[in-house]
């Protein structure tokens, strides 16, 4: 069994993105921790992105998959990325979300 990894009290994911074949997804967040709350980016596992996902669906958000943007620049690479307000209608604050895989939060 993996280990738990729990940051946050409150996490809001507003954007995430990826290149097709990586490991990792980069997502900036909205983060609050006490009553300090600051904007960051997440470098995270596609598992546990999928895991907020269904989470978020769980509320009765439907993910409209149109709204997300794939760039192919010609080379083979093609990212993805979407604004979560563009695919749920809205931002959305997670509560007590638990990370299953090991995360890195970039810092300015």
């Amino acid at each position: 069994m993996n280990t738990v990894f729990s940051i946050f009290k409150q996490i809001k994911v507003k954007e995430v993105s990826y290149e097709v074949g990586d490991e990792k997804v980069i997502a900036t967040c909205e983060i609050n921790v006490g009553s300090h709350t600051s904007e960051t980016k997440i470098i995270m596992s596609h598992t546990d992105l999928n895991r907020i996902i269904a989470r978020i669906a769980a509320m009765g958000y439907d993910f409209k998959i149109d709204n997300i943007n794939h760039f192919d620049f010609g080379d083979g690479t093609e990212v993805v990325d979407y604004k979560f307000e563009n695919v749920f209608g809205e931002e959305i604050t997670l509560t007590d979300f638990q990370f299953n895989r090991s995360i890195k939060q970039i810092r300015a």
